[in-house]
């Protein structure tokens, strides 16, 4: 799991930016806008799958924090992902195992088996999709043990501190994206990526997190690769970091564990400030990847989605009879 998280349409080595953006608005093709729907549906999958899991990991006893009630807990947390993804990055370990643990994720023979075998798979054959499966699988595990963990005071400052921390991270200080290029070469399911093209390989093409070739050089063109040769073959990719479905995650979970409102799907755990949450994440999503597809660069996740999800929730709670001040622990 990354420090924070970013969402982007990358151009891979040699790709035009301009191009991949251009497309939609040249000729209307909707198959522009897929990888943006494939995003969408990892970032849905990973969500319900940790909804689905809610009960499974509680009767586990796999929470993060025994007192959910407790502030503090933010902080705590802060420190577990800071700490993390340090290591990650100065060390290059970066498997699933090795991020559950740093991150004081509960940890079991059953899970331990999992990481080990998700990590040998990304080692021996670190493809695009085999990638987006395992950061789903990861995903859905992690966001009951985190939402499990924080009640509805702890999380709504949550979400509220780390959007405005994102957004600094990206917009202001710059370091996510010089973080990501440490991160990027690492074979961790820490960001969801889905191509332009079914011929991208991710084995071959790598991915450039930090953006280093999207300008180009004086000596060739961006219609141009390294060698001087036509970029045909080369496709863009959209990117997700995962942390952008963790956090908004967290707040439907926790929801569903710590409101006094019905069940209204018993398979999800889920009530109506549950389901307003995820909706509430979908509309942000929406609004994050047009700004995706229409701006350039990398852009923060968790403020869009996070808007998204905690109006969602907010609504949710108010359909579902719950005081606005206990659906923000006040």
């Amino acid at each position: 799991m990354s420090e924070g998280s970013t969402a982007e349409d990358r151009p891979t080595a040699g790709s035009d930016s301009a191009t991949e953006h251009g497309t939609a608005e040249a000729d209307g093709d909707m198959t522009e806008w897929l990888p943006y729907l494939g995003i969408v549906a990892l970032y849905t999958a990973t969500v319900l799958g940790g909804l689905a899991l809610t009960d499974e990991m509680r009767a586990l006893g796999l929470v993060l924090f025994e007192d959910p009630g407790n502030v503090g807990n933010v902080g705590i947390f802060a420190v577990y992902v800071l700490v993390a993804t340090g290591v990650v990055a100065v060390t290059g370990i970066g498997t699933v195992a090795t991020e559950g643990a740093a991150l004081g994720l509960p940890t079991s023979p059953v899970s331990g088996a999992v990481a080990l075998g998700t990590a040998v798979v990304l080692w021996v054959y670190p493809e695009w999709w085999v990638n987006d499966i395992a950061a789903v699988v990861f995903g859905a595990a992690a966001i009951p043990m985190l939402g499990l963990g924080f009640g509805p005071l702890p999380v709504v400052v949550l979400l509220v501190l780390w959007a405005g921390y994102d957004a600094y991270a990206v917009y202001v200080s710059g370091h996510m994206q010089e973080l990501a290029a440490g991160l990027g070469g690492l074979r961790a399911p820490i960001v969801f990526v889905v191509p332009h093209s079914l011929s991208y390989s991710l084995r071959e093409e790598g991915l450039d997190l930090a953006g280093e070739g999207d300008e180009p050089d004086d000596e060739h063109s961006e219609d141009s690769d390294g060698d001087g040769e036509a970029s045909d073959g080369m496709h863009g990719v959209a990117l997700l970091g995962l942390g952008d479905a963790l956090i908004p995650g967290m707040l439907a979970v926790s929801a569903g564990a710590f409101l006094d409102a019905p069940v209204v799907i018993p398979a999800l755990d889920a009530n109506l400030p549950a389901l307003g949450a995820l909706v509430g994440g979908l509309l942000g999503m929406g609004g994050l990847l047009y700004l995706v597809h229409r701006v350039d660069g990398a852009h923060a996740g968790l403020p869009p989605l996070n808007a998204g999800v905690l109006a969602g929730y907010l609504v949710g709670a108010v359909a579902a009879g719950v005081p606005i001040t206990a659906a923000l622990g006040v």
